[in-house]
């Protein structure tokens, strides 16, 4: 859940950012002039970056939500990914938050190595 939180609000900052920034750097192309126009690309491809570098945390909040969706529904799930939710909740009582992460980032890639190779015997 956090991490989906987490996702949603760097999607809404970045959205913000485009919104209010973006605008100038396209006045900014428009002007024609070399730097001006050098500077406005530039603008303008930041969001585009960092959306591309919030793509992997977009990924894991959508994928952490449907596995814990499947586990809380009773779905079978790999042997793998029990485990590791198993040491991410120890951890979490811990108060481990980077190990409690580190088990739950393994936790999903069990998952969806599983769910791929389910999908591709299919």
């Amino acid at each position: 859940m956090r991490e989906k939180l987490t996702a949603t609000v760097l999607l809404v900052i970045l959205v913000f950012y485009s919104a209010t920034i973006g605008w100038r750097g396209f006045a900014l192309i428009a002007d024609g002039r070399p730097v001006p126009v050098l500077l406005g690309i530039a603008v303008v491809l930041i969001p585009v970056v960092a959306l591309l570098a919030m793509w992997p945390l977009f990924r894991m909040a959508r994928d952490g939500s449907r596995m814990m969706a499947e586990v809380k529904a009773g779905e079978p799930v790999p042997p793998s990914v029990v485990t590791e939710l198993e040491q991410a909740e120890a951890c979490r009582v811990a108060k481990d938050r980077a190990a409690e992460q580190r088990h739950y980032r393994a936790a999903v890639r069990a998952w969806r190595a599983d769910r791929a190779a389910t999908t591709s015997r299919t």
